[in-house]
């Protein structure tokens, strides 16, 4: 796998600054400030516990942050609440917008078990884009070629192994064409012997140049894929560089005892 050249030219497909997340008394998010370029892999590392989920998940609103600003696939979002905690100026449209363009890929598979493969795989392009049935067919099946199912097509998930329905879940994600791809440790629900498989899949997407945010246990494969690589230790980016400086001369002390802990 080749990383990718950093254009500190080009603007950054997101942009989050200061970033602030509260669940009652509970900071998870303590002023987080993460820049990811076009077309660059970035990994997200981190005990459990420390952020790393909550801070992919407010990358597409799934979560809304208290405070900090947000610019991600050309929608620019500032977080502030009125007295009552209401979010104010984040609109329902802009929402929709950004999810059209930000695609997540989760832990579980979360497939729909009374559609195909193949109806699975179509079901947000014609609903949410709008496409007409056979533009979103041929779509589909393009993708479910790329993570190596084709064959699969009319099958339902429940006959499927976990490393398919995960390779189904990235072919669902592919389908929406986005522009950013979000991993939220998509081989942590996996056997171990299913794990490369879909690692697999996600490496020849970074090979392709594609923007991509991964929060991932496997130390390997985020040394090997990543452009860069993130430590979050509760709640604080205490670490961030290329996969060198942060596997093997990291400044932070937690850094370097995680890094040794997981090798």
């Amino acid at each position: 796998m080749t990383q990718h050249t950093d254009n500190n030219d080009t603007a950054p497909a997101i942009d989050a600054r200061h970033l602030v997340k509260r669940y009652a008394e509970q900071t998870v998010l303590r002023d987080v400030s993460l820049r990811v370029r076009e077309a660059s892999v970035v990994s997200i590392i981190g005990s459990s516990g420390s952020g790393k989920s909550t801070l992919l998940r407010c990358m597409n609103l799934l979560e809304t942050p208290d405070r900090g600003e947000l610019t991600i696939a050309d929608e620019a979002i500032r977080f502030t609440h009125d007295a009552a905690g209401n979010n104010v100026g984040l609109e329902r449209r802009q929402i929709q917008r950004l999810r059209a363009q930000v695609a997540m890929v989760f832990q579980q598979f979360n497939l729909w078990p009374h559609l195909t493969v193949l109806g699975n795989v179509i079901e947000a392009p014609l609903r949410v884009r709008g496409l007409r049935r056979r533009a979103a067919l041929e779509l589909g099946e393009h993708f479910l070629e790329r993570v190596g199912l084709a064959d699969k097509r009319d099958a339902y998930p429940g006959y499927l192994s976990g490393g398919q329905q995960q390779r189904v879940a990235i072919a669902r994600a592919l389908a929406m064409q986005p522009r950013v791809l979000l991993f939220d440790e998509p081989t942590s629900a996996l056997d171990p012997e299913l794990v490369s498989e879909v690692l697999a899949v996600i490496g020849g997407l970074a090979d392709e140049g594609r923007t991509m945010l991964l929060v991932t246990h496997e130390m390997s494969f985020a040394r090997e894929v990543s452009d860069e690589v993130v430590f979050l230790h509760q709640g604080v980016v205490e670490e961030r560089g290329s996969p060198r400086e942060v596997f093997e001369n990291a400044a932070s002390e937690r850094c370097r005892q995680f890094v040794s802990s997981v090798a």
